[in-house]
Protein backbone atom coordinates (compact mmCIF):
# COMPACT_ATOMS: atom_id res chain seq x y z
CA UNK A 1 0.00 0.00 0.00
CA UNK A 2 1.13 3.29 -0.74
CA UNK A 3 1.80 5.52 1.94
CA UNK A 4 0.08 8.86 2.16
CA UNK A 5 -2.67 7.76 -0.04
CA UNK A 6 -6.04 7.25 1.33
CA UNK A 7 -6.46 3.62 1.19
CA UNK A 8 -10.28 3.88 -0.36
CA UNK A 9 -8.33 6.39 -3.40
CA UNK A 10 -5.72 4.24 -4.23
CA UNK A 11 -5.12 0.32 -4.49
CA UNK A 12 -1.98 -2.21 -5.11
CA UNK A 13 -2.72 -5.13 -7.18
CA UNK A 14 -0.64 -8.11 -6.03
CA UNK A 15 -2.19 -10.60 -8.11
CA UNK A 16 -1.43 -7.96 -11.51
CA UNK A 17 2.19 -7.58 -10.27
CA UNK A 18 5.15 -9.72 -10.50
CA UNK A 19 8.37 -8.78 -8.92
CA UNK A 20 11.74 -10.93 -9.35
CA UNK A 21 12.32 -14.29 -12.06
CA UNK A 22 10.74 -13.82 -15.47
CA UNK A 23 10.07 -16.94 -16.77
CA UNK A 24 9.73 -18.60 -20.07
CA UNK A 25 5.78 -19.28 -20.34
CA UNK A 26 5.40 -15.45 -18.86
CA UNK A 27 3.07 -14.10 -16.46
CA UNK A 28 -0.72 -13.68 -16.89
CA UNK A 29 -2.71 -12.56 -13.52
CA UNK A 30 -6.61 -13.71 -13.03
CA UNK A 31 -9.39 -11.48 -13.62
CA UNK A 32 -9.47 -8.46 -11.05
CA UNK A 33 -12.47 -6.09 -10.43
CA UNK A 34 -11.50 -2.12 -10.59
CA UNK A 35 -15.09 -0.99 -11.04
CA UNK A 36 -14.91 1.39 -8.44
CA UNK A 37 -11.98 2.54 -9.84
CA UNK A 38 -10.96 5.34 -12.82
CA UNK A 39 -7.24 4.55 -13.96
CA UNK A 40 -5.10 2.29 -14.15
CA UNK A 41 -1.46 2.23 -13.74
CA UNK A 42 1.43 0.08 -15.09
CA UNK A 43 5.26 0.22 -14.54
CA UNK A 44 7.23 -2.42 -15.90
CA UNK A 45 10.80 -2.98 -16.68
CA UNK A 46 12.34 -6.23 -17.57
CA UNK A 47 15.71 -7.31 -18.90
CA UNK A 48 14.33 -9.61 -21.74
CA UNK A 49 12.19 -8.53 -24.45
CA UNK A 50 8.51 -8.77 -23.95
CA UNK A 51 4.38 -7.88 -25.15
CA UNK A 52 2.39 -6.71 -22.75
CA UNK A 53 -1.23 -7.60 -22.93
CA UNK A 54 -4.22 -6.05 -21.08
CA UNK A 55 -7.35 -7.58 -21.28
CA UNK A 56 -11.11 -6.38 -20.78
CA UNK A 57 -14.38 -8.23 -19.39
CA UNK A 58 -17.49 -6.83 -18.47
CA UNK A 59 -17.82 -9.73 -16.09
CA UNK A 60 -15.68 -12.34 -13.68
CA UNK A 61 -16.55 -14.63 -16.69
CA UNK A 62 -12.59 -15.33 -18.77
CA UNK A 63 -14.16 -16.28 -22.13
CA UNK A 64 -15.55 -12.50 -22.25
CA UNK A 65 -12.61 -10.86 -22.02
CA UNK A 66 -10.98 -9.43 -24.80
CA UNK A 67 -7.75 -7.28 -25.68
CA UNK A 68 -7.91 -3.84 -25.05
CA UNK A 69 -4.29 -3.24 -25.31
CA UNK A 70 -1.10 -4.51 -26.44
CA UNK A 71 2.59 -3.61 -26.90
CA UNK A 72 6.07 -4.95 -27.68
CA UNK A 73 9.06 -3.87 -25.75
CA UNK A 74 12.64 -4.10 -26.06
CA UNK A 75 15.00 -5.30 -23.29
CA UNK A 76 15.97 -3.06 -20.37
CA UNK A 77 13.45 -0.08 -21.66
CA UNK A 78 11.13 1.40 -18.36
CA UNK A 79 7.51 1.75 -19.27
CA UNK A 80 4.79 3.83 -17.29
CA UNK A 81 1.70 4.01 -18.84
CA UNK A 82 -1.61 4.97 -17.41
CA UNK A 83 -5.49 3.77 -18.75
CA UNK A 84 -9.08 4.73 -18.70
CA UNK A 85 -10.17 1.68 -17.06
CA UNK A 86 -12.68 0.69 -20.13
CA UNK A 87 -14.40 -2.45 -17.77
CA UNK A 88 -15.38 -3.62 -14.63
CA UNK A 89 -12.74 -6.55 -15.03
CA UNK A 90 -9.64 -6.71 -16.24
CA UNK A 91 -6.36 -8.77 -16.57
CA UNK A 92 -2.93 -8.41 -17.09
CA UNK A 93 -0.26 -10.83 -19.38
CA UNK A 94 3.25 -10.23 -19.93
CA UNK A 95 4.69 -12.36 -23.00
CA UNK A 96 8.10 -13.47 -22.72
CA UNK A 97 9.17 -13.20 -26.59
CA UNK A 98 12.45 -14.46 -25.95
CA UNK A 99 13.82 -18.34 -25.31
CA UNK A 100 15.18 -17.27 -21.84
CA UNK A 101 13.80 -16.22 -18.57
CA UNK A 102 15.09 -12.93 -17.17
CA UNK A 103 14.36 -10.73 -14.55
CA UNK A 104 11.28 -8.45 -14.19
CA UNK A 105 9.53 -5.45 -12.53
CA UNK A 106 5.68 -5.12 -12.53
CA UNK A 107 3.64 -3.04 -10.39
CA UNK A 108 -0.26 -2.43 -11.12
CA UNK A 109 -2.24 -0.21 -9.11
CA UNK A 110 -5.73 1.58 -10.10
CA UNK A 111 -7.31 4.92 -8.45
CA UNK A 112 -10.32 6.89 -8.61
CA UNK A 113 -8.47 10.15 -10.10
CA UNK A 114 -8.65 10.96 -13.61
CA UNK A 115 -4.88 12.25 -13.73
CA UNK A 116 -3.27 13.62 -16.76
CA UNK A 117 0.31 12.93 -18.34
CA UNK A 118 2.28 16.05 -18.92
CA UNK A 119 3.12 14.14 -22.25
CA UNK A 120 2.12 17.24 -24.93
CA UNK A 121 4.19 19.81 -22.81
CA UNK A 122 6.12 21.20 -25.68
CA UNK A 123 9.44 20.67 -23.61
CA UNK A 124 8.45 17.21 -22.60
CA UNK A 125 9.92 14.39 -24.23
CA UNK A 126 7.43 11.60 -23.52
CA UNK A 127 5.19 10.21 -26.45
CA UNK A 128 1.31 9.76 -26.60
CA UNK A 129 0.76 6.14 -25.87
CA UNK A 130 -1.45 4.51 -28.47
CA UNK A 131 -4.89 3.46 -27.01
CA UNK A 132 -4.29 4.92 -23.61
CA UNK A 133 -7.71 7.07 -22.98
CA UNK A 134 -6.16 9.91 -20.46
CA UNK A 135 -7.04 12.99 -19.86
CA UNK A 136 -3.89 15.64 -20.35
CA UNK A 137 -2.87 19.29 -21.11
CA UNK A 138 -2.44 19.74 -24.80
CA UNK A 139 -1.28 21.94 -27.38
CA UNK A 140 -2.40 22.18 -30.37
CA UNK A 141 -3.05 19.00 -31.85
CA UNK A 142 -0.87 19.93 -35.14
CA UNK A 143 2.05 21.00 -33.41
CA UNK A 144 2.04 17.70 -31.63
CA UNK A 145 2.37 15.65 -35.25
CA UNK A 146 4.89 17.98 -36.21
CA UNK A 147 6.83 17.17 -32.95
CA UNK A 148 6.19 13.27 -33.59
CA UNK A 149 4.84 12.89 -30.52
CA UNK A 150 2.11 10.43 -31.29
CA UNK A 151 3.74 7.19 -31.71
CA UNK A 152 1.53 5.95 -34.79
CA UNK A 153 0.03 8.96 -36.26
CA UNK A 154 2.52 10.98 -38.57
CA UNK A 155 1.79 14.63 -40.15
CA UNK A 156 2.14 14.29 -43.90
CA UNK A 157 3.05 17.30 -45.86
CA UNK A 158 2.44 16.86 -49.59
CA UNK A 159 4.07 20.01 -51.60
CA UNK A 160 4.64 20.26 -55.03
CA UNK A 161 6.13 23.12 -56.68
CA UNK A 162 5.92 23.76 -60.82
CA UNK A 163 8.73 25.94 -62.62
CA UNK A 164 8.21 25.25 -65.83
CA UNK A 165 4.95 25.40 -68.09
CA UNK A 166 4.56 21.70 -68.86
CA UNK A 167 2.87 20.74 -72.43
CA UNK A 168 0.52 18.70 -71.18
CA UNK A 169 -0.94 17.67 -68.13
CA UNK A 170 1.54 16.52 -65.33
CA UNK A 171 1.39 16.21 -61.50
CA UNK A 172 2.87 18.62 -59.86
CA UNK A 173 6.64 18.87 -59.94
CA UNK A 174 7.35 15.35 -60.81
CA UNK A 175 7.46 15.81 -64.82
CA UNK A 176 4.75 13.65 -65.92
CA UNK A 177 1.34 12.40 -65.10
CA UNK A 178 1.59 10.00 -62.03
CA UNK A 179 -0.67 6.93 -62.94
CA UNK A 180 1.58 3.96 -62.09
CA UNK A 181 -0.09 0.33 -61.20
CA UNK A 182 2.76 -1.88 -62.01
CA UNK A 183 5.35 -3.48 -59.16
CA UNK A 184 9.09 -3.57 -60.85
CA UNK A 185 12.25 -2.39 -60.28
CA UNK A 186 13.14 1.38 -59.68
CA UNK A 187 16.48 2.66 -61.30
CA UNK A 188 18.00 6.17 -61.14
CA UNK A 189 18.39 8.34 -63.66
CA UNK A 190 20.77 10.61 -63.50
CA UNK A 191 21.59 13.91 -66.10
CA UNK A 192 24.58 14.99 -64.81
CA UNK A 193 28.18 13.09 -64.55
CA UNK A 194 29.13 15.40 -61.48
CA UNK A 195 26.36 13.64 -59.76
CA UNK A 196 28.36 10.19 -58.80
CA UNK A 197 29.54 8.21 -55.71
CA UNK A 198 31.59 8.32 -54.18
CA UNK A 199 34.09 11.61 -55.26
CA UNK A 200 31.47 14.14 -57.64
CA UNK A 201 31.32 17.26 -56.98
CA UNK A 202 27.35 17.02 -56.73
CA UNK A 203 25.32 14.49 -54.81
CA UNK A 204 27.10 11.62 -53.67
CA UNK A 205 23.96 10.34 -51.57
CA UNK A 206 20.41 10.80 -51.54
CA UNK A 207 17.73 9.50 -49.06
CA UNK A 208 14.36 7.52 -50.99
CA UNK A 209 11.65 7.37 -48.71
CA UNK A 210 8.64 5.47 -50.45
CA UNK A 211 6.71 2.52 -50.84
CA UNK A 212 7.82 -1.25 -52.04
CA UNK A 213 4.91 -3.40 -53.79
CA UNK A 214 3.88 -4.72 -50.78
CA UNK A 215 2.70 -1.48 -49.72
CA UNK A 216 5.67 -1.85 -46.93
CA UNK A 217 7.23 1.96 -46.16
CA UNK A 218 11.10 2.01 -47.05
CA UNK A 219 13.48 4.36 -45.87
CA UNK A 220 17.20 4.13 -47.25
CA UNK A 221 20.32 5.82 -48.51
CA UNK A 222 21.39 5.51 -51.93
CA UNK A 223 25.05 5.95 -53.28
CA UNK A 224 24.31 7.73 -57.14
CA UNK A 225 24.94 5.88 -59.64
CA UNK A 226 22.53 5.15 -62.59
CA UNK A 227 20.48 1.56 -62.38
CA UNK A 228 18.82 -0.21 -60.46
CA UNK A 229 17.77 0.21 -56.94
CA UNK A 230 17.59 -3.53 -56.01
CA UNK A 231 13.95 -2.65 -54.52
CA UNK A 232 10.39 -2.87 -56.16
CA UNK A 233 8.73 0.19 -55.84
CA UNK A 234 5.52 1.62 -56.67
CA UNK A 235 5.69 4.99 -55.19
CA UNK A 236 8.74 7.89 -53.45
CA UNK A 237 7.52 10.21 -50.97
CA UNK A 238 10.38 12.25 -50.86
CA UNK A 239 14.15 12.47 -52.25
CA UNK A 240 16.80 14.09 -50.20
CA UNK A 241 20.11 14.64 -50.66
CA UNK A 242 22.18 13.64 -47.34
CA UNK A 243 26.13 13.84 -49.17
CA UNK A 244 27.40 16.21 -51.68
CA UNK A 245 30.73 17.34 -53.15
CA UNK A 246 32.03 20.82 -53.40
CA UNK A 247 28.76 22.32 -55.50
CA UNK A 248 26.89 21.80 -52.39
CA UNK A 249 23.98 20.02 -54.03
CA UNK A 250 23.07 17.96 -57.08
CA UNK A 251 23.93 18.94 -60.51
CA UNK A 252 21.51 17.38 -62.13
CA UNK A 253 17.75 15.94 -62.20
CA UNK A 254 18.24 13.06 -60.75
CA UNK A 255 14.69 10.58 -61.77
CA UNK A 256 13.14 7.33 -60.04
CA UNK A 257 11.93 5.23 -62.74
CA UNK A 258 9.89 2.16 -62.46
CA UNK A 259 9.14 -0.55 -65.22
CA UNK A 260 8.31 1.15 -68.74
CA UNK A 261 10.30 3.83 -67.62
CA UNK A 262 7.44 5.02 -65.76
CA UNK A 263 8.65 8.02 -63.54
CA UNK A 264 8.06 7.47 -59.87
CA UNK A 265 9.87 10.24 -58.12
CA UNK A 266 12.16 13.38 -59.50
CA UNK A 267 14.57 15.90 -57.91
CA UNK A 268 15.29 18.68 -60.13
CA UNK A 269 18.70 20.14 -60.22
CA UNK A 270 20.26 21.94 -57.49
CA UNK A 271 17.21 21.58 -54.89
CA UNK A 272 18.54 19.15 -52.33
CA UNK A 273 15.01 17.62 -52.21
CA UNK A 274 12.59 15.96 -54.30
CA UNK A 275 8.75 18.68 -54.44
CA UNK A 276 6.17 16.90 -56.24
CA UNK A 277 2.77 16.66 -55.31
CA UNK A 278 1.60 12.71 -54.81
CA UNK A 279 1.58 10.48 -52.15
CA UNK A 280 0.41 6.83 -51.98
CA UNK A 281 -0.98 5.76 -48.94
CA UNK A 282 0.95 2.68 -47.41
CA UNK A 283 -0.64 -1.06 -46.51
CA UNK A 284 -2.60 -0.85 -43.03
CA UNK A 285 -2.81 3.03 -42.78
CA UNK A 286 -5.04 5.30 -43.31
CA UNK A 287 -4.80 9.08 -45.12
CA UNK A 288 -6.88 12.15 -43.36
CA UNK A 289 -6.91 14.89 -46.02
CA UNK A 290 -7.31 18.16 -43.86
CA UNK A 291 -6.83 21.08 -46.83
CA UNK A 292 -4.73 22.15 -49.96
CA UNK A 293 -2.94 25.34 -49.95
CA UNK A 294 -2.19 26.42 -53.31
CA UNK A 295 0.01 29.95 -54.46
CA UNK A 296 -0.16 30.07 -57.97
CA UNK A 297 1.25 32.47 -60.82
CA UNK A 298 0.08 30.70 -64.35
CA UNK A 299 -0.53 31.98 -68.24
CA UNK A 300 -4.17 29.80 -67.92
CA UNK A 301 -4.80 25.99 -66.68
CA UNK A 302 -6.16 24.13 -63.87
CA UNK A 303 -5.10 22.67 -60.98
CA UNK A 304 -7.20 19.52 -60.27
CA UNK A 305 -6.71 17.32 -56.89
CA UNK A 306 -7.39 13.33 -57.51
CA UNK A 307 -8.05 10.25 -55.30
CA UNK A 308 -6.41 7.42 -57.90
CA UNK A 309 -6.80 3.60 -56.98
CA UNK A 310 -3.79 1.77 -58.69
CA UNK A 311 -5.51 -0.99 -58.50
CA UNK A 312 -8.54 -0.13 -60.61
CA UNK A 313 -6.47 2.54 -63.00
CA UNK A 314 -9.63 4.88 -61.99
CA UNK A 315 -8.65 8.89 -60.78
CA UNK A 316 -11.74 10.82 -59.27
CA UNK A 317 -11.52 14.59 -59.41
CA UNK A 318 -12.53 15.75 -55.42
CA UNK A 319 -10.99 19.41 -55.93
CA UNK A 320 -10.44 21.78 -59.33
CA UNK A 321 -8.98 24.99 -59.17
CA UNK A 322 -8.28 27.75 -62.16
CA UNK A 323 -5.77 29.67 -62.09
CA UNK A 324 -3.98 33.12 -64.16
CA UNK A 325 -1.52 35.70 -64.44
CA UNK A 326 -3.78 36.87 -61.94
CA UNK A 327 -1.41 36.19 -58.47
CA UNK A 328 -3.47 33.87 -56.39
CA UNK A 329 -3.73 32.38 -52.84
CA UNK A 330 -6.76 29.91 -52.08
CA UNK A 331 -7.44 27.48 -49.24
CA UNK A 332 -9.50 24.42 -50.15
CA UNK A 333 -10.71 22.43 -46.92
CA UNK A 334 -11.15 18.56 -47.98
CA UNK A 335 -11.71 16.48 -44.78
CA UNK A 336 -11.29 13.20 -46.33
CA UNK A 337 -9.94 9.81 -46.13
CA UNK A 338 -7.85 8.11 -48.57
CA UNK A 339 -7.30 4.37 -47.99
CA UNK A 340 -4.44 2.31 -47.78
CA UNK A 341 -3.38 1.25 -51.59
CA UNK A 342 -4.83 4.80 -53.19
CA UNK A 343 -3.00 7.95 -54.01
CA UNK A 344 -3.82 11.58 -53.07
CA UNK A 345 -2.09 13.74 -56.50
CA UNK A 346 -2.06 17.34 -57.70
CA UNK A 347 -2.17 17.74 -61.21
CA UNK A 348 -1.84 21.03 -63.32
CA UNK A 349 -3.42 20.93 -66.97
CA UNK A 350 -2.11 24.14 -68.98
CA UNK A 351 -4.83 25.44 -71.02
CA UNK A 352 -1.98 28.44 -72.16
CA UNK A 353 1.56 27.62 -72.06
CA UNK A 354 3.64 30.93 -73.13
CA UNK A 355 5.34 33.02 -70.19
CA UNK A 356 6.01 32.54 -66.83
CA UNK A 357 4.84 30.16 -64.40
CA UNK A 358 5.26 29.59 -60.37
CA UNK A 359 3.19 26.76 -58.63
CA UNK A 360 3.16 26.03 -54.91
CA UNK A 361 0.70 23.69 -53.50
CA UNK A 362 0.64 21.69 -50.05
CA UNK A 363 -1.54 19.38 -48.65
CA UNK A 364 -2.27 18.90 -45.12
CA UNK A 365 -2.91 15.53 -43.85
CA UNK A 366 -2.63 13.44 -41.40
CA UNK A 367 -1.43 9.45 -41.33
CA UNK A 368 -3.12 7.16 -39.70
CA UNK A 369 -3.22 4.06 -38.21
CA UNK A 370 -6.41 1.38 -39.26
CA UNK A 371 -8.90 1.58 -36.91
CA UNK A 372 -8.06 -1.04 -34.16
CA UNK A 373 -9.54 -4.09 -34.07
CA UNK A 374 -9.65 -4.50 -30.25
Amino acid sequence: MSINVVPKHFRFLQDCSINGVFIEEGFLSKLVYAGSFSTLFINIRCDVAYTLNIYKCPTADESQKTLFYSKTQDAGIQMARKFAIPESFFSVEIVNTTTTAGNIFLNTSVSVATQFDCQTFLNSILSIEDNTNLVRISNNYEVDLVRGIHSSFEKINIQGILRSNPATEETIGLGADYKYTGNGEASVVLSSANDSFPAGTGARLFRIQGQDDNGDEFNFIYQVGAGGTGVNMTSINRLTITDVGSLTHNDGDITITADGGAIIGKMLATKNVSQFAYYKVPANKQLIVRDIHIAAYSPSGKIIVYEFDPSTNIQASIGEFLVTTSYQQLSYTLDGLITAGKVLKVNYVPTAIAGDILINVNVNAVLCPTISAF
